[in-house]
Order: structure tokens, then C-alpha cells, then sequence
């Protein structure tokens, strides 16, 4: 959820000409760690799958950042045309005027198993799914609600959590994962823009992050 409310949305080329983007300005800058690797392919037999979008562009895998550099955002026609890049992501739902949307958007899995991820941590709080949120694109602000949480003593799960969330921001969070797992895990729904829903999957493996904001009760 995090990568497709946080990220995802920020890469929209509407939002950012609309100036409601953090992101805005910064294609070629390292804005995340280098482990971070992101892309958006609708080529991918998941939820967001299509062949063609709905101006016609065939789909193909976009690459939004690669080592942590912002390489593009998704486009439309008419956004490709003003801000340079290609037209991939114009979907709409049943007979309504297209927009630009996300299809199937994930971190990129690197090398690290789980459990060596939790003895890296040593000390920490492990957070899992989630049960929504809020975020604000433009300033890059956000807030999720983990379906599970635990706290992590000497690398191992101990106390449950409840109602835990992760508060932040994004270009923070992102420049402070430290480690990226081998586990990715797709998860498909609908997402809502303009009036519409379109089905959608993201992703993303175990994420190791130095710091962030965490809150919850045992």
C-alpha cells in the first residue's frame, strides 16, 4: 500500500503538472536509498494487467526508480507530450474519459532473506499489511494503519501490537531503508480517482527502515 499511495500516485504525470506532487522536478535525482528499485508494468499477468491502455498505447514495464534515482513518471498522451516520456498508463472505467492511473507498481526484491532481516534489526518494531490510510501526494505526507504489528528483541517477534500505524515522509522513509528482502508479495483492488475505479496489484518484499514513526499499544 505504501509504495502505490505514497509513490505511485506522486509519479502520476497529471498530479505533478497539477503541482500537486512532491516529486515534481526531481527526474534524474536520487531521491531514495539505492536499494530501491520501482516499477510500474501492466504487462504483468496480475489484477492491473492490460495489453492496451485505454488511448491505445501498448503496455510495457516503466521503470520510476532505479537505485533510488527517479527515472519517470506515467503518462498519458497528452502528459508525455508536455513533460517528455511515454504514454502507458490511460485507463478508465467502462465508458468514462481516461485517466492517468497505476497498474501493477512494486519494489523490486534484492537478496535479503526475512530472518536475516529481523537479526539486522535486532531492536525494532515489525509492521504487516494494512488496513488503509491517508496520504497527501503534494507534500508527501502520509499515515497507515498495519494490520499486524510486534515488537523485535534481539531479532526475534515478541509482543503483539494493536492498532499500530506508520506516519511519515515519504522521501524520508524511502532514503532510510537499509535493507530490501527476496520476498516479493503482490496484493490486487480497486483504486478510486476521478469518480472511477480501475483494479490495480502492488507490491512490494520485506523492507528494512532505520527510522520512522511508529505508534500503537500492547
Amino acid at each position: 500500500v505504501f509504495i502505490h499511495e505514497a509513490v505511485g500516485h506522486a509519479v502520476e504525470a497529471d498530479h505533478v503538472l497539477e503541482g500537486n506532487s512532491i516529486l515534481s522536478g526531481k527526474i534524474g535525482e536520487q531521491i531514495a536509498s539505492p536499494l530501491i528499485t520501482v516499477y510500474d508494468d501492466p504487462s504483468l499477468h496480475e489484477y492491473g494487467y492490460y495489453p492496451f491502455d485505454d488511448e491505445g498505447a501498448g503496455s510495457k514495464r516503466t521503470t520510476l526508480i532505479q537505485n533510488g534515482v527517479l527515472k519517470s513518471f506515467i503518462h498519458s498522451r497528452e502528459t508525455a507530450g508536455k513533460l517528455g516520456g511515454e504514454s502507458r498508463n490511460s485507463r478508465a472505467q467502462g465508458y468514462a474519459r481516461p485517466v492517468i492511473r497505476m497498474s501493477n507498481t512494486f519494489i523490486a526484491p534484492n537478496g535479503m532473506k526475512f530472518d536475516e532481516m529481523l537479526s539486522e534489526l535486532k531492536d525494532g518494531i515489525y509492521l504487516k499489511g494494512s488496513r488503509g490510510g491517508q496520504v497527501n501526494p503534494g507534500e508527501g505526507v502520509f499515515q497507515f494503519n498495519a494490520e499486524r504489528g510486534f515488537i523485535v528483541r534481539n531479532g526475534e517477534l515478541t509482543t503483539s501490537l494493536r492498532d499500530v500505524s506508520l506516519s511519515g515522509n515519504t522521501l524520508e522513509i524511502l532514503n532510510n531503508v537499509s535493507a530490501v528482502g527476496n520476498d516479493l508479495e503482490m496484493n490486487s483492488g480497486r483504486c478510486g480517482k476521478a469518480g472511477q475505479l480501475v483494479p490495480v496489484s502492488d507490491g512490494a518484499p520485506h523492507v528494512l527502515v532505520n527510522r520512522a514513526m511508529v505508534g500503537g499499544s500492547g
